[in-house]
């Protein structure tokens, strides 16, 4: 099993929004930020924006408990830590390896709520960590994104653990010029989160090394997810 060896204590992350709307697209639209404030967290709504305004005209109102009329809100990590389960509980070393970060790993809350997405089942929001300003060497682990619409090229069962994979931008792609497909096998199985598309970016256009396998895949048949387990040197 690979580990997480490189910590990235991130300044900001992002809060993505997901519509449910039978027919509609399903891509996760930027609804605010959170900024990191000492040892708490500022939600900023990212009100004016093309994003902001696309996930209002397709449902979403606030995340709960936080009005978009005030564009700014104060302290608000302990609300959103109660997406993750508290350091306190037995099994917490369970959920730190399941993000692949050692048990002994000095990795702040807000950091946390980055490295594990912070995605509830019974809601459609998710907190991206940009890795904004990271310095190499570090890690991440990566979900494919949208494999479900192209696992026909590359079933399940043709998919293992510690599979390579590469990257490859897509200035082509109709809905997203800054699209960055994920191949496996030669095959495309699905891109590169949109709150990661810019590193990714400068990475790739740095000339800096990124390594890529299969570390797990989760989900059932009829909706699969691949993680990546993704190395930047």
């Amino acid at each position: 099993m690979r580990y997480i060896e490189h910590i990235v204590e991130p300044d900001r992350l992002l809060l993505s929004w997901q519509t449910t709307i039978p027919g509609e697209s399903r891509l996760r639209r930027f609804v605010a930020k959170l900024i990191r404030n000492g040892d708490d967290a500022n939600l900023v709504y990212l009100k004016g924006s093309e994003e902001f305004s696309k996930a209002q005209s397709l449902g979403f109102e606030r995340y709960p408990g936080f009005d978009t009329e005030k564009k700014v809100h104060e302290n608000v990590l302990g609300s959103f830590m109660k997406r993750l389960p508290p350091r306190s509980r037995g099994d917490f070393g369970r959920f730190l390896d399941a993000l692949r970060i050692k048990s002994d790993a000095k990795v702040s809350d807000f950091a946390l709520l980055g490295y594990s997405g912070a995605k509830l089942p019974d809601d459609d929001f998710t907190v991206i960590h940009p890795f904004e300003n990271a310095s190499v060497p570090f890690e991440l682990v990566l979900s494919v994104e949208g494999y479900q619409h192209y696992q026909e090229q590359l079933p399940l069962t043709e998919l293992s653990e510690d599979m390579q994979a590469c990257f490859e931008a897509e200035p082509d792609n109709q809905h997203d010029p800054k699209a960055i497909k994920i191949i496996i096998n030669d095959i495309r199985v699905g891109y590169v989160c949109r709150g990661l598309t810019g590193s990714f970016h400068k990475w790739m256009q740095s000339g800096l090394t990124i390594s890529a396998y299969v570390e797990r895949i989760n989900g059932t048949e009829q909706n699969p997810t691949i993680y990546l387990y993704v190395s930047v040197k």
